[in-house]
């Protein structure tokens, strides 16, 4: 953990719900920074120091913070303490107090830089941070108080050894005393079980007072609220403190305690037994940690909201480690997606559990995270316990937990929205169709029609006209052009009304007997007439049988389209070759001419509505023959192959299942 990571597990997560927990981390930040005491964060399971505000790295006379980082506290101190222990033992046994009850008061000494020893007085608080325990370290130079303490304790030894000796040594004992207490930068309240007898100055301005007669004569507990943070009375509290005082010598103790307009004020207390004027009474060092009770809460309270925000968020979160991608950490909604409990995604990986849809995206993604440090709002396709597949948006980011590498993962069900995406892409794109379907439609409509009812126009006013006057061969002529026009433009209806039957399901597969040697002559037969003979068709049936189960309308469509299509695009006289032969169940029919042919770019869309090759030049047509053949087969259970190249005509083999 680096002064980064003060503050990046509680205020940088990148999505908006995180705000209220990043402004708290801020907060918290903020009194880490500013405060004037040094505060320390010690790594418990490795013994050493993570991390450290300003003020710890002035109050060792270090250049920067990077020369504390990873240090043990022994390494930063004199071979043995005041009291005669070594450091190293020391500094383990506090560190199994605070393991036991979490938080610990003591006196340390350190050794500075430039090699002088200054005594601390310390108080560490254990507490869970990103799932990890860290203990935080308060440290005070009290070199002042040592100083003090010493002073007053050699003075009041002074004025007991002489008390009976000479009444002026005393005298003058008495005033350098007081001098001393009056002018001590720390508060001293000097009092007995029952009232305070002596306050100075610094006392009465940490308490808030205007004058130290506020306080004399009454009880100490009387400068508080009614309760402690703990629950119990300021009174009774306060009198357990000082029996224990009077009991054991010395107490210490944090105490909550309020100025006269009700501000709390929060104490760090040191009680001593002394001698003082012939009677034994309470002296009582007073410091304000107001700003370091503030930093704890403002710690514990982010820690807190944290974790609330973590179990509480929809969203998917989990955190893993980045050396192995372990899991150390996983959410409730992370735990319902995937259908896990808990305790089987702790320790193991998304590879193991089969989280990826396609396992080889895993690498890949872990790959672009350690490059860019982070991955905002990737798409990926993921799976949970029961084979399920999701489209997740993933956001990663890579922190550091005690200076460890994690990854904070944050995952957003998208596969609804992507579900309505696509339904919405296709519902335009079908859109898009037929607006291109009903812009050719009209295209063909008044293309197509155009010339047959020109030329029904044309003759039906020349024979109104001239009907008299005209020889009856030029009659028979007009009116076969009138009829011949009529029944082109019926067949381009007939195949518009088809196809549309078919697209509405209206037009419904029903087969029968049907005699296919007869049916494909008569089809023969009526192509030819309908194409005043223009080639010659050529009709081979290889072993059919005269009866075969198939829809006539149908097989109707498919045969006058092909044979009309190979009569149109050939050259006039040019033969026509209907091939039928039986293939087991099916009936294999092949249409072959060696007409203009058809392109390759042209044969990708021939099965489309409307859409007609490129070569076809003033030849009618609507665009429609092939699609409808198509369509009929598919309804008989059958399919449709073409073959074809320009200039050497086309083949089309239509295979029915009609045995």
């Amino acid at each position: 953990m680096n002064s980064s990571a003060t503050n990046l597990d509680w205020g940088e997560s990148p999505s908006a719900r995180d705000q209220s927990l990043k402004h708290t981390g801020n907060v918290f930040q903020s009194l880490f920074e500013r405060s004037a005491d040094a505060i320390w964060l010690l790594d418990p399971q490795a013994g050493v120091f993570v991390d450290c505000n300003q003020a710890a790295v002035e109050l060792i006379g270090a250049e920067s913070k990077q020369q504390l980082l990873n240090k043990r506290p022994e390494d930063l101190s004199p071979s043995y303490q005041p009291d005669g222990s070594r450091s190293a033992d020391k500094s383990a046994e506090i560190m199994a107090i605070i393991e036991r009850q979490r938080t610990f008061r003591f006196e340390w000494v350190i050794r500075r830089f430039d090699g002088k020893e200054v005594p601390l007085e310390a108080s560490s608080t254990a507490v869970l941070m990103g799932g990890e325990r860290i203990n935080i370290v308060i440290s005070r130079d009290i070199s002042e108080r040592k100083k003090a303490e010493r002073q007053l304790l050699e003075l009041t030894q002074a004025l007991e050894r002489r008390v009976n000796e000479r009444t002026a040594e005393f005298s003058a004992s008495e005033a350098k005393f007081r001098a001393l207490f009056e002018g001590a930068s720390q508060g001293v309240v000097l009092h007995d079980e029952s009232q305070v007898l002596e306050v100075n100055p610094a006392a009465v301005r940490i308490l808030g007072r205007r004058s130290a007669h506020e306080m004399l004569g009454r009880h100490p507990g009387e400068f508080s609220p009614p309760v402690q943070p703990s629950g119990e009375s300021s009174d009774a509290l306060a009198r357990k403190h000082i029996e224990e005082c009077m009991t054991k010598g010395s107490a210490r103790f944090d105490w909550l305690a309020c100025d006269p307009d009700g501000r709390e004020i929060f104490l760090e207390v040191n009680l001593t037994l002394i001698e003082w004027s012939g009677r034994e009474v309470i002296q009582a060092f007073i410091s304000d940690i107001t700003e370091r009770k503030r930093a704890e809460a403002a710690l514990a309270e982010s820690e807190a909201r944290f974790s609330a925000a973590f179990r509480a968020s929809p969203v998917f979160i989990t955190i893993s480690r980045m050396d192995d991608g372990r899991y150390v950490l996983a959410n409730e909604a992370y735990l319902n997606w995937t259908g896990y409990r808990l305790d089987e995604i702790l320790g193991r990986t998304s590879r193991e559990l089969g989280l990826w849809a396609d396992p080889a995206d895993r690498e890949p993604f872990w790959e672009e995270l350690r490059r860019t440090r982070s991955i905002h709002e990737r798409e990926c396709r993921l799976r949970d316990r029961h084979g399920k597949l999701f489209t997740m948006l993933i956001s990663a980011d890579i922190i550091e937990i005690n200076r460890v590498p994690h990854l904070l993962t944050v995952g957003l069900d998208v596969s609804q929205r992507k579900r309505v995406e696509g339904e919405l892409h296709r519902t335009l794109a079908r859109e898009k169709e037929l607006s291109q379907l009903k812009s050719n439609f009209v295209s063909m409509v008044s293309h197509e029609f155009r010339t047959p009812l020109g030329i029904i126009q044309s003759s039906a006013e020349l024979l109104r006209e001239f009907y008299q006057k005209m020889p009856p061969g030029e009659r028979e002529d007009h009116l076969e052009s009138i009829s011949r026009n009529a029944r082109r433009m019926a067949g381009m209806m007939e195949e518009v009304l088809v196809l549309s039957r078919l697209d509405a399901g209206k037009l419904d597969f029903q087969p029968g007997a049907l005699d296919l040697n007869l049916f494909c002559r008569r089809m023969v037969d009526e192509v030819l007439s309908a194409t005043n003979r223009r080639c010659p068709i050529a009709l081979s049936l290889n072993s059919i049988p005269t009866e075969a189960q198939a829809d006539e309308r149908l097989l109707g469509h498919i045969f006058t389209n092909l044979l009309s299509n190979a009569v149109k695009y050939s050259e006039p006289g040019a033969t026509v070759h209907f091939l039928v032969e039986r293939q087991g169940r099916d009936a294999v029919c092949v249409i072959r001419d060696t007409g203009i042919g058809i392109s390759e770019d042209d044969q990708q869309q021939l099965f489309k509505a409307f859409h007609r090759g490129s070569n076809v030049g003033t030849r009618p047509g609507t665009g429609l023959g092939l699609l409808l053949v198509k369509r009929c087969a598919e309804l008989h259970g059958g399919k449709v192959q073409l073959h074809s190249k320009i200039g050497e005509g086309t083949a089309v083999t239509v295979r029915l299942k009609v045995f």
